[in-house]
């Protein structure tokens, strides 16, 4: 039999049924369009007129002749409103009374599906109802107080009489009724018998007084092309406004022309509803479908409400343009199914397009349409025999990988038979996405040979039999005999799969299975994802994937969920952040501390801390102050506060990202800097030791935090000596007296306070001095104080004792340095004082004269330190704490010599 015969008509198109459905009273498909499939039998609502005669004419009668009789109105308006009400069939006093009607509020719509144009055609009949829905368009009510047209953006009926005019020639405003009238007299219009519908063309001929009514009858008789492309005209010189006459002027163009005429690009994003594109589509033919393609691209979101209907419109189109796009689109816009189905259809056309696209795909795209290929018999046998020698070259090309390296043929067991599961387990059946990647090459580990799609199969297998808390062992033979970046790639394909088939819950292991082969990128990539995810529906997937990057477990994971921490918008998303953060840490064996320290962000600088932001002829490079506030440095080499002006010579478009890029920076460092000042602040007072390792990383070689490093006294300790040191400019260290250090293997480090330093601290202070190093906090500065005999042996602070000081200090040492309100010393009747626990040691209880009522803090101006007092118990007569190093008494006298010296 010859394969033509066994292949559909890959020409034939027509709109099917739903594209030409409605539902309801409401179309959801194509327009009714006269001599087209859409054109819709018309059923007369019969109850309309007398509903409207008694709603809209007896309900309202006071405020029609209000109207009447309002002198401010148009008298010939005024003239057929009275004629109307008094039963005469004139279509311009029925316009006007429903104008009234609409603006004073109205309960027509109580009944369901209610028509104007039903009303009035069973009123007077159906050339009185025509003319009457064009008058519509003719009339205006008018708001006095701001000369908006009512029902457009009217304020609200204020109760004065209703002010009828006449529409110019070319409005401004556009009327919000009347919408679902033309809809019904259009749907009339599709099978009137000929006769009557010249009758009806006639009335139409002459209203076209205004651009509104003549966009109106064009949409009601879309094969007037006259009307329409006058219609179109009057868009292209703006006589007519937007709104919905976008929707009327799309859904009566009959040619790509016209639309050009019109001024028409694009279908504007707001206008890509189904009962628009179809009817377009019924109206133009194929050569719109460009328009169509554009349009559907451009609907990135997954819960888009334009997708769900535009991209299965595409899978019925006959043309190469929309074949492509779904075919490009598998990974980006989920349209697997929907290749399914174009497959079937036009089996031709898409292996023509799979042969355009093959060359630019990456390798998991190629696997794809091989996977396609394979599983679709028609695509291989038939339409493969159908192709053209070149493109049927290029189709086996990609069948075969002729790129790849050869298949491999000596495999372990591991990789020729199908994976065993545990005893009590059930062999899974291979999933309905499997296409979509069993078809990728997987090298072997040496790179010269790729496994057989076989192998790749049982590979697939394997990993449904693995999950995190129970591993399939036969996954490390695998690894043993896989190319590690190929086994990554093909891992994140399994991954991709699934998430394109929609993510199916029993399939979840090939989610999970991205712990096993992750490497950096892959975190980086799944990074991504969870900032995506929650806006597209998926919060619990971007959840799982925290938990998976907590169990990759890495310093990158760990850098990636801090980073979700901060950035993501939904506290869920931060709970599970903040959660995995915490596994990486305790998995990694991290304490605070050292987790601080992996998390401060490098804000891409270079190496060597810099960012250079290019004006084209000038750039600037960025520098920081003690306090991480950043700045910039000429080409001369003069500090400025910010960027200057772009001139005339610079690049305007390198000059606005360089400025962008420095506004960026000072953003997020307003935050980052201040706290890691404050980081190695308490890390001087609290005695913390880096290793020699964490230091090189984390602090001389970080390329942020080397600007506060290098601004800081530093100490080794090796063979239990401790020796000072600074980092020079160059990343080298340097002693006191600019003698070359080097830190020896197995040191600690720490940031000592001035107590440490000893004499060197004068010596030191003379370097910094001498090389302008501005500290970012006091530490060679730094007052040293220490507990007299009378206060080790009493535990009472008594040179404290009676100073007045303001509660706003006090409310800094509760809400910044550790301390909370306390009873301990505190009168009867008065309000609390506060204590700082030291762990392990005791309490500093500082009583205060009235006292701090927590419900209400601010209540006094100032209080009096009547007591302080050093206690091993949170009590007035508790015993005198001791045992507290020099350090720590220094850092407590100082805090407190300060908030009493504060005024």
């Amino acid at each position: 039999m010859p394969h033509d015969s066994l292949l559909p008509d890959e020409d034939a198109f027509a709109l099917t049924a739903d594209q030409l459905g409605t539902r309801n009273t409401y179309v959801h498909g194509a327009v009714p369009r006269r001599g087209k499939p859409s054109a819709t039998d018309f059923t007369l609502r019969e109850d309309h007129a007398e509903w409207w005669r008694e709603k809209g004419i007896s309900g309202r009668e006071v405020e029609l002749r209000k109207a009447a009789a309002e002198p401010a109105g148009d008298p010939d308006i005024r003239a057929s409103l009275l004629s109307y009400i008094g039963g005469s069939p004139d279509p311009v006093g029925a316009a006007a009374a429903f104008w009234v009607d609409v603006t004073v509020g109205t309960g027509l719509w109580a009944l369901s599906g209610y028509s104007q144009f039903d009303a009035w055609t069973g009123e007077h009949g159906p050339e009185f109802a025509t003319a009457a829905v064009l008058e519509y368009y003719a009339v205006q009510a008018v708001d006095t107080r701001n000369g908006y047209q009512w029902g457009s953006r009217m304020y609200g009926y204020n109760g004065e009489p209703v002010v009828l005019l006449p529409v110019p020639a070319a409005p401004d405003q556009a009327p919000s009724r009347m919408q679902y009238e033309l809809l019904r007299l259009r749907t009339y219009l599709s099978k009137l018998a000929e006769p009557e519908y010249r009758r009806l063309e006639a009335i139409l001929e002459a209203q076209g007084r205004n651009t509104i009514q003549r966009a109106a009858r064009a949409y009601l008789m879309p094969e007037r092309t006259d009307w329409v492309d006058e219609t179109c005209a009057d868009r292209a010189t703006r006589q007519l406004p937007d709104s919905f006459f976008l929707s009327w002027l799309l859904e009566s163009v009959g040619s790509m022309d016209q639309l050009a005429k019109a001024g028409f690009t694009a279908i504007p994003s707001g206008l890509r509803y189904p009962w628009i594109t179809c009817t377009l589509l019924e109206g133009i033919g194929l050569d719109c479908t460009p328009l169509l393609v554009a349009a559907a691209a451009e609907e990135t979101d997954p819960k888009s409400r334009h997708r769900e209907h535009l991209f299965p419109l595409l899978a019925t189109l006959p043309r190469d343009e929309s074949v492509a796009f779904l075919l490009s689109g598998i990974a980006e816009y989920r349209t697997w199914d929907l290749v399914q189905e174009i497959a079937d259809r036009f089996p031709v056309r898409t292996l023509r397009a799979i042969a355009a696209l093959a060359d630019g795909s990456n390798t998991a795209q190629r696997a794809r349409f091989v996977g396609l290929i394979q599983s679709k018999p028609l695509l291989h046998g038939p339409a493969h025999e159908a192709l053209s020698a070149e493109i049927r070259g290029k189709i086996d090309a990609l069948l075969e990988w002729r790129e790849q390296p050869d298949v491999a043929d000596d495999l372990p067991v591991a990789l020729t038979e199908p994976p065993r599961p545990a005893r009590g387990r059930r062999f899974p059946k291979a999933p309905e996405w499997a296409p979509l990647v069993v078809a990728t090459p997987i090298l072997t580990r040496a790179g010269s040979s790729r496994l057989p799609q076989s192998s790749v199969a049982h590979v697939l297998t394997a990993m449904a039999l693995d999950s995190l808390d129970s591993p399939f062992a036969g996954l490390a033979a695998i690894s043993e005999h896989c190319d590690s970046a190929s086994l990554r790639e093909f891992s994140w394909g399994v991954f991709e799969a699934w998430a394109i088939s929609g993510g199916p819950a029993k399939h979840k292991w090939a989610f999970t299975q991205l712990v096993r082969f992750a490497d950096d990128d892959t975190v980086l990539r799944l990074e991504d994802l969870i900032y995506r995810w929650p806006g597209q529906g998926f919060h619990k997937r971007a959840v799982t994937g925290l938990d998976l990057l907590g169990a990759v477990g890495t310093e990158e994971a760990l850098n990636a969920v801090h980073r979700v921490s901060k950035r993501a918008g939904y506290k869920g998303i931060k709970k599970a952040a903040l959660a995995a953060m915490d596994q990486i840490a305790a998995g990694l064996g991290l304490d605070q501390d050292q987790l601080l320290d992996r998390l401060v962000p490098d804000f891409e600088l270079d190496s060597a801390g810099r960012m250079t932001l290019d004006y084209g002829p000038r750039r600037f490079q960025v520098g920081f102050d003690e306090q991480l506030k950043p700045f910039v440095i000429d080409d001369k080499g003069k500090a400025r506060k910010s960027l200057p002006k772009p001139v005339e010579a610079d690049d305007p478009e390198g000059a606005a990202v360089a400025a962008a890029r420095f506004d960026q920076l000072k953003r997020s460092l307003k935050s980052v800097g201040t706290e890691q000042v404050k980081r190695l602040e308490r890390a001087m007072v609290a005695g913390r030791v880096w290793s020699a390792s964490d230091f090189d990383r984390y602090l001389a070689g970080h390329a942020l935090m080397w600007h506060l490093t290098r601004r800081l006294v530093w100490q080794f300790e090796s063979g239990g000596e401790w020796t000072s040191f600074r980092v020079a400019e160059d990343r080298t260290l340097a002693g006191v007296d600019d003698e070359a250090l080097t830190l020896p293997e197995g040191a600690v480090v720490r940031l000592p306070h001035p107590l440490l330093l000893g004499d060197d601290v004068v010596r030191w202070a003379e370097v910094f001095a001498d090389y302008e190093l501005v500290q970012p906090f006091e530490q060679l500065s730094r007052p040293v104080m220490a507990f007299t005999g009378e206060e080790l042996a009493t535990g009472r602070l008594s040179r404290f004792e009676g100073a007045k000081v303001p509660v706003g200090p006090l409310f800094g040492l509760q809400r910044n340095k550790g301390w909370r309100y306390s009873y301990a010393l505190a009168d009867p009747y008065g309000g609390q004082g506060l204590c700082l626990e030291i762990p392990e040691i005791g309490f500093v209880l500082l009583g205060l004269d009235p006292g701090i009522e927590p419900y209400y803090p601010s209540g006094h101006d100032h209080h009096v330190m009547k007591r302080i007092q050093l206690s091993k118990t949170e009590a007035h007569d508790g015993p005198v704490l001791t045992g507290l190093d020099p350090v720590a008494a220094s850092e407590i006298l100082l805090l407190l010599d300060r908030i009493a010296s504060s005024k």
